[in-house]
């Protein structure tokens, strides 16, 4: 078995972690890897200080002649026969690097959607010829692949990422008087920049009926709060004064911490969304739509709420409800970390990798 070759940016501690504590397993367990990883990660010193062997670079941008030319540097030197690339500038200059040679390509997917086998440019990157595998975070995400095997075949393999209960013992709630939020409200949080597919505007036509309820909190974490339409939506809510902005925040899990319930109202593509586990193993009450990504996630009524997409009322009431029956929203949020920690867990997700690796190479 040659070198198993891993590219990816690990450009944030937290939200790098599940992925990069992985690789940190697999090499205690002696797996032969190479983690190429470009030289602002601050992973670096955790890597070295578990003895990861590593190949430190400065990335380019996709399409590199220098990226690439470095990537087919590492292949050739250091006898790689497995490449795994987790990101969109990886994949694209992965794939070029590996042009007529024998390496077997491995690329990872998170996101359902975006790739189609009518799209040509689906066949630049997860359709490319050159790829060998896909390693599907959730079934949603697998089943979504395995439909566009029109033209090519490639064989999938379910590859989940998760969390290690001890990542969340040091986190300590926010005090709400610090953002503004009287102690005696009902706070909802929502963390995620602003794009499309997170159905920010539906959470914030929500508002409309939640206002009723004088004592409901909105705190909005993440960055693109402050552009249109959301500064116009949010001045248009008749609980405009209990929506608080606070944009991003390095501590986020704090404020998380502080709320009563945990709301993401997404429309596609996101599988196993990040935000909402961290609410989970932290105790949060969930409230997420029934995007295919996440199936198995939550468990409605039981371990959190889960509403239909692109459905304000719906995640209004479903909202109104928890805030009507506090303690079961609290009994929710404590199954959500019970569930999450059984469901989805680190040694789990080591596991499916190594088998994979193992498969495959």
């Amino acid at each position: 078995m040659g070198v198993v070759l891993v590219i990816s940016d690990y450009a944030n501690i937290v939200s790098s972690r599940p992925e990069a504590e992985i690789f940190i397993s697999l090499h205690k367990k002696g797996l032969n890897l190479l983690l190429m990883v470009p030289e602002q990660s601050p992973w670096i010193p955790r890597f070295k200080e578990e003895g990861v062997p590593l190949e430190i670079y400065r990335p380019g941008g996709r399409k590199d002649p220098q990226e690439i030319a470095h990537i087919r540097r590492v292949i050739e030197k250091e006898n790689v026969s497995l490449m795994i690339l987790f990101n969109n500038r990886a994949v694209v200059n992965g794939i070029r690097a590996a042009k007529n040679h024998p390496v077997k390509v491995v690329v990872y997917r998170g996101t359902v959607g975006n790739v189609y086998w009518y799209d040509p440019t689906s066949y630049l990157k997860v359709l490319h010829p050159r790829v060998d595998y896909l390693l599907c975070l959730q079934e949603g995400v697998q089943a979504h692949l395995d439909k566009q095997m029109v033209f090519v075949k490639k064989k999938t393999f379910l590859m989940r990422k998760g969390h290690k209960p001890e990542w969340y013992d040091h986190v300590e709630a926010k005090k709400r008087s610090s953002f503004g939020v009287p102690d005696d409200s009902f706070l909802l949080s929502y963390v995620g920049n602003v794009r499309r597919f997170k159905g920010v505007k539906y959470l914030l036509k929500a508002t409309h009926r939640l206002a009723e309820k004088n004592n409901i909190h909105l705190m909005l974490i993440g960055n693109g709060f402050d552009s249109e339409p959301f500064v116009s939506m949010i001045k248009k809510s008749p609980m405009s004064d209990r929506i608080h902005v606070l944009g991003y925040q390095k501590d986020a899990l704090s404020y998380v911490a502080s709320a009563d319930v945990s709301v993401l109202p997404s429309l596609r593509t996101e599988a196993l969304t990040k935000a909402v586990q961290e609410a989970m193993h932290l105790g949060i009450c969930p409230v997420i739509t029934d995007i295919a990504g996440n199936q198995g996630l939550v468990e409605d009524g039981k371990s959190g709420r889960v509403v239909p997409i692109k459905d304000s009322d719906a995640l209004a009431q479903a909202i109104i409800d928890c805030y009507d029956d506090k303690q079961k929203t609290k009994r929710m949020g404590e199954e959500a970390r019970t569930h999450i920690r059984r469901w989805l867990t680190h040694e789990r997700a080591c596991e499916m990798m190594e088998r994979f690796i193992k498969a495959v190479n």
